[in-house]
């Protein structure tokens, strides 16, 4: 059912208080949908707000919204602040039926409002006031609506208020509203609207509207598919506007190393699967990184999300929490986000910095979203990344939470050689297509030397090492058009620069084994033990 025809069932059974929450960029819509059904039913509308001081009626006059006076309503004069609120009064013994919009309230009867007596008082007031239209106007044919962004009501009064939230549209609900706005080429197919449909999803209506505006002066619409990418992309940068995030397409990474995890995500991309639901199968709840920091965790859940092939939203849940007493609004409508979009990961990057004062927010986001996790039914798949598991609350990490823990580790020595490969092949063209130019007792000297040292390092290693030798290699005023050497790496660079950089595992040796031996303690492994000819088992202690 679409979200509007749930409110259009609350007015059409006359439920006189009705708290109506709706992202600002709705509001017009909602005011054309809620006159156009009052209309549709005999209503009377009427609109108010501090902004008009008045009551306005509302109607629907070739399609769109007139707003005209209300004789029968006087505003009171100011002497008192509650006075700017004598609309609540007025409602309360209006003699006719109809339908009011009230809007601008709610900061006075939110939880934890101002304590500033002036304030109070006010509250207070306005509170009693919303109680007095419910019990008078029973069974009378006049309904208040309490319309803002944030439907955030005070506990002592929240029983007296129906609340409805304004959901994000479902697909067929955006082609629905896609076909009666005309945005769309008449010639297009019923598969090419889904198909741009598609691509809005995740979005309110007036967002898609909006955004397809701007498509139109870049894109012709004679095409379906550029119409959508076009869109696709307009979305991703309204949404890391929105939620201070990253959203991320299925990226094309290489992962140097981590085989048991990355084998445990190719089976969860097959539980995405039809026949998977058929067996009632669904991705894990959650999944937990855990290691010591620049161990890859990051780069692993990308790699996820190349192997599942769906997109990634990467969220800082450290600045998440900048938001303030928003920040659990912010995350409450992320949460609906990721349910539209359904089959992505959603990735919280440095998920224990956020429990690291124990406050009570942190508390509050972590219930709000395990809830979430317990209770969701979309496939959204939850990655979080820890470096210290003892700052996490205890009912984080039980079982039936976040359903597998993996330990992201120092690299072996296998995996460092290969972690040392890929970053190579960026500068070196030797080691491109599966080269190797330098002989197994030259890598061991390098494998050695970066002994404890996590691929965020290595790969700073090689970028310096290549940096070194261009600017000693290459003239200065070589002109950019002049086909220029091939770069080849050195071994005495890259020892150079590793003796020029003091690793952190060897710098906090003690927080680092702590780490680790933490996430021994409840994690899986993330690598197999090491096979390949570097591994410490192969060398030749005599030789």
């Amino acid at each position: 059912m679409y979200s509007f025809q749930i409110l259009e069932g609350l007015i059409q059974e006359e439920y006189p208080l009705i708290g109506c929450e709706s992202p600002l960029q709705e509001r017009l819509r909602l005011l054309v949908h809620i006159t156009q059904f009052c209309q549709n039913t005999n209503r009377k509308c009427y609109l108010w707000n501090l902004g008009e001081e008045a009551i306005k009626e509302l109607t629907i006059k070739d399609s769109k919204l007139a707003i005209r006076g209300f004789a029968e309503y006087t505003p009171k004069p100011r002497y008192n602040k509650e006075d700017y609120f004598h609309v609540l009064s007025f409602w309360k013994e209006y003699q006719e039926s109809g339908v009011l919009i009230i809007e601008n309230i709610y900061p006075w009867i939110k939880e934890n409002s101002p304590k500033e007596t002036d304030f109070f008082l006010v509250s207070e007031w306005i509170k009693s006031s919303l109680i007095n239209i419910k019990l008078y106007n029973q069974n009378t044919g006049k309904i208040a609506l309490i319309l803002g962004a944030t439907a955030d009501i005070s506990s002592d009064i929240a029983a007296e208020i129906l609340i409805w939230k304004q959901d994000l549209p479902d697909v067929s609900e955006i082609i629905n509203s896609l076909t009666q706005a005309g945005v769309l080429p008449p010639e297009y197919t019923k598969i090419d609207v889904l198909t741009v449909a598609n691509a809005g999803m995740g979005l309110y209506i007036s967002d898609i509207l909006n955004l397809l505006k701007e498509v139109r002066k870049t894109t012709d619409f004679i095409n379906s598919e550029e119409v959508a990418i076009a869109l696709l992309k307009q979305k991703i940068q309204l949404l890391n506007r929105l939620y201070d995030i990253e959203f991320l397409p299925p990226p094309k990474v290489q992962l140097g190393g981590l085989e048991l995890m990355q084998e445990s995500f190719k089976k969860f991309k097959r539980l995405l699967t039809p026949g998977a639901k058929q067996y009632n199968l669904r991705v894990p709840k959650g999944i937990m990184l855990v290691g010591p920091p620049g161990t890859g965790k990051s780069h692993s859940a990308k790699a996820c999300s190349q192997n599942m092939g769906i997109p990634l939203i990467m969220v800082d849940w450290g600045n998440f929490r900048s938001f303030g007493n928003q920040a659990e609004i912010k995350l409450e409508r992320l949460l609906k986000v990721a349910d539209k979009l359904s089959q992505i990961i959603l990735y919280f990057d440095d998920f224990d910095k956020g429990f690291a004062g124990d406050d009570d927010l942190a508390k509050r986001l972590a219930g709000k979203l395990l809830t979430w996790m317990q209770e969701r039914t979309s496939d959204v798949l939850v990655i979080a990344s820890v470096n210290r598991m003892e700052w996490l609350p205890p009912e984080l990490t039980r079982a039936g939470r976040f359903d597998y823990l993996f330990k992201v580790d120092l690299p072996n020595n296998g995996e460092r050689y290969t972690i040392f490969k890929l970053h190579a092949a960026r500068f070196d063209e030797r080691f491109r297509n599966g080269g190797d130019p330098w002989s197994e007792e030259e890598w061991r000297r390098i494998l050695k030397a970066t002994n404890r040292c996590v691929g965020a390092e290595i790969q700073t290693i090689v970028e310096r090492a290549a940096s070194t030798i261009f600017c000693s290699t290459v003239k200065e005023d070589i002109y950019s058009e002049e086909k220029l050497p091939p770069l080849k790496l050195t071994i005495e660079a890259l020892l150079e620069e590793r003796r020029q950089i003091n690793p952190l595992a060897l710098r906090e040796a003690d927080t680092v084994e702590s780490m680790r031996n933490k996430a021994d303690q409840q994690a899986l492994p993330s690598s197999p033990l090491d096979s390949s000819r570097f591994a410490v088992g192969n060398i030749d202690i005599f030789g």
